[in-house]
């Protein structure tokens, strides 16, 4: 797409990352960031007809993708702007990799999220060194305070998902599955705010040909789905939801970047998620959570047109307890 609908007239990518940005984070995350296996799933290519791969991020420090762009973002601070210290708001994931990320380069980190998110990860959060508060609400709640923190203070944000460096940060997922996989014609990416979709879409056209970039949402967590029809910033109502990860609305920037490289979303509903948590586990042995199983989900509901396909499992952060409920359901 050649001009966003939400800047008729300028260019509304002169600020977003490009090519170069991922191939300066990849650099920057050399022996902090594990390059994560590409593996062919069996079940999931008799499925499709064609090859599917899973990309493990749910092998990734702190269990998720996210210490990606918190790390390029931090590493790429002032030595001036850390040391004021540094704060964000997380449904969890993104909060781990600040909290990792600050202490490995020697800063302070607060870290805001919702008191709704899963306890796994706010326990982690305070394990990596991270002071962690508590917001009523959920994910844009927790985004204000955590903004009006860093306002009150002088504290340096880290945005979760529109700030530049981490989405050059996030790309680097994209940038391992096409060097591995260079005949590689669909990706499939769970969304959120969109910086993971955004990096990986950067890194895909610049690197790949004719490589389609497929959103995958749950009709709880559909913000980026109703913007990019919408042609503007929409707030669905939301729901409960398994993926507290991809919840919350987008902002400008995400949407102008998913304008250019995401070719389709699906939505699908949560009930299939927690048969596509489940089935992962059964057929592949792997624990994802919602917000990373919502990718399957999409796969299951059509998503790949063309392969071979990569499909992202971003993380792996569940609490125990959900799992087993989860995996206790009669899938019949």
């Amino acid at each position: 797409m050649a001009e966003s609908a939400l800047y008729p007239g300028d260019d509304p990518f002169a600020d977003l990352p490009g090519q170069a940005d991922v191939l300066s984070a990849a650099k920057r995350l050399r022996g902090v960031a594990r390059r994560t296996p590409l593996e062919r799933s069996p079940w999931l290519s008799d499925i499709v007809g064609s090859d599917v791969y899973l990309k493990l991020e749910t092998q990734q420090r702190t269990g998720s993708f996210k210490l990606r762009g918190a790390y390029n973002a931090i590493a790429s601070l002032s030595p001036e702007a850390r040391a004021r210290g540094l704060v964000t708001a997380s449904a969890g994931n993104h909060g781990q990799g600040v909290a990792l990320a600050a202490s490995l380069l020697g800063a302070r980190a607060l870290v805001f999220v919702p008191a709704s998110a899963p306890e796994a990860k706010k326990r982690r959060i305070a394990r990596w060194g991270a002071e962690l508060r508590e917001t009523a609400g959920g994910y844009d709640e927790a985004h204000h305070a955590a903004e009006a923190h860093a306002g009150r203070t002088g504290a340096t944000f880290v945005h979760a998902f529109s700030d530049p460096a981490v989405v050059a940060g996030q790309g680097t997922v994209g940038l391992e599955i096409v060097e591995e996989l260079p005949e590689v014609r669909t990706i499939v990416v769970p969304v959120g705010g969109g910086g993971l979709v955004g990096g990986i879409g950067i890194a895909a056209r610049a690197l790949g040909t004719g490589i389609r970039i497929v959103g995958a949402q749950t009709e709880e967590t559909r913000a980026m789905h109703a913007s990019l029809e919408a042609g503007r910033l929409v707030s669905p109502p939301y729901g409960a939801t398994l993926c507290e990860g991809l919840s919350g609305d987008v902002d400008a920037r995400s949407l102008a970047l998913a304008e250019r490289v995401v070719d389709r979303i699906v939505v699908v509903p949560e009930a299939s998620v927690r048969d596509a948590m489940r089935r992962l586990f059964e057929e592949e042995g792997i624990v994802a959570e919602g917000s990373a199983a919502v990718a399957v989900a999409a796969v299951l509901a059509g998503a790949v047109e063309a392969g071979p396909a990569a499909v992202v499992l971003t993380g792996g952060n569940v609490d125990g307890a959900r799992l087993a409920s989860i995996l206790g359901e009669d899938g019949g």
